[in-house]
């Protein structure tokens, strides 16, 4: 489609290849949306992000190849203040309508806050707020924010859950949307066929899908298993840990429980994702805390019911569209709420409601709210 104006609309600072992750998932799909709209659009990304003494994993980086159709430019360093002056020249000579600040990490408050200082104040910049609450604890995390409260205009959130955070801090404008479904998504395969791609038995999968960390909660879906007697369900975790391995490893050992986990230690490029998120009948997600989930619109795609905690930031989305179940805290009864979403009539109804409502959640529909703002 051909580019309506000249002048960028939205210069968006944010994760975007070569880094690797959901951020930068969701960064793409945002900016081919917004040009395929018409919308002049560019990213600025980092070339330099998280210095390799604070990544718990093995790689920052992507080896996937991204369909993209706007710019990428890697110019922002988080630990250099000299870059930040440079970074906001650069800006200022592009001039754009609007820049995005996407906020994930207070790592990201110094260079943002300290960028915007040097911008042109014709420019509006925009927060867009994945995480607000950090999931660890953080020094001094609260003054931190209150920096980037200043850096920003108003602000965009993708769940109620954020979007009511961020309130409770500033009386500007908070606009809350929604997490859309990724687009250019490895397309759907049946059951049978991503088993068989993983080298599963046929039989009943549930899975865990993502990084391991320790808000994520995965002690309990592992004690969860010990309740589950039948044989023929089995669980699987599959992402890299960013915790000690050993640790779940030791409480599997303690319950006896090797025969019905299965463990893929290793970050999940999308193929990866869609063959576990296909191959299973449920998607757990028992975290002790969320902002919003990432996981929650792949299982849309591939039209996989879910079973959260219910927890602010997971359970309004799953309960409103009536997708999947929520549980309360313990291993038991978490165990009770996957085994009444394996019955086959209740998981085939959640499979129906995910095919009904998961066309709202486009990036299509995101971007026409963005440029209303």
């Amino acid at each position: 489609m051909t580019i309506k104006e000249e002048k960028i609309k939205f210069l968006v600072f944010s994760a975007a290849f070569p880094y690797r992750g959901g951020i930068s998932d969701s960064t793409h799909s945002l900016c081919n949306e917004l040009i395929s709209s018409g919308i002049n659009t560019e990213v600025w990304t980092f070339s330099l992000l998280y210095p390799s003494f604070l990544f718990p994993g093995k790689s920052q980086y992507s080896s996937e190849q991204y369909e993209q159709n706007f710019k990428i430019r890697r110019l922002i360093n988080t630990i250099n203040p000299f870059n930040w002056i440079r970074v906001s020249k650069i800006a200022n000579n592009v001039l754009p309508y609007s820049i995005i600040l996407r906020y994930w990490s207070p790592i990201l408050i110094f260079p943002y806050f300290f960028i915007r200082l040097f911008l042109n104040k014709r420019i509006s910049i925009i927060g867009l707020i994945d995480n607000w609450d950090n999931h660890e604890k953080i020094i001094f995390e609260r003054l931190l924010r209150r920096l980037f409260l200043y850096t920003c205009d108003r602000f965009i959130t993708m769940s109620d859950n954020v979007g009511n955070q961020v309130r409770k801090s500033t009386n500007k404008k908070v606009i809350t949307l929604f997490h859309p479904i990724n687009s250019k998504l490895p397309e759907i395969k049946d059951k049978k066929t991503a088993k068989i791609s993983l080298g599963l038995s046929d039989i009943t999968y549930i899975s865990f899908v993502g990084l391991i960390r320790g808000y994520k909660g995965l002690e309990t879906l592992i004690k969860s298993m010990k309740f589950i007697e039948n044989k023929n369900i089995k669980l699987i975790i599959a992402g890299e840990f960013y915790e000690p391995l050993e640790k779940y490893i030791n409480i599997i050992n303690n319950l006896g429980l090797n025969d019905k986990i299965i463990i893929k230690n290793e970050f999940l490029d999308s193929k990866m994702i869609r063959d576990f998120i296909c191959a299973s009948d449920l998607i757990i997600q028992p975290y002790i805390k969320a902002s919003q989930s990432g996981i929650t619109p792949l299982c849309y795609f591939y039209e996989t019911p879910s079973v959260v905690s219910n927890i602010n930031g997971l359970k309004e989305i799953i309960l409103k569209d009536k997708t999947g179940t929520t549980f309360e805290k313990t291993p038991k009864n978490l165990s009770t709420a996957i085994l009444e979403s394996l019955d086959k009539q209740k998981n085939n109804n959640y499979i129906i409601n995910i095919k009904r409502f998961k066309k709202k959640y486009t990036w299509s529909s995101f971007v026409e709210k963005l440029e209303k703002l």
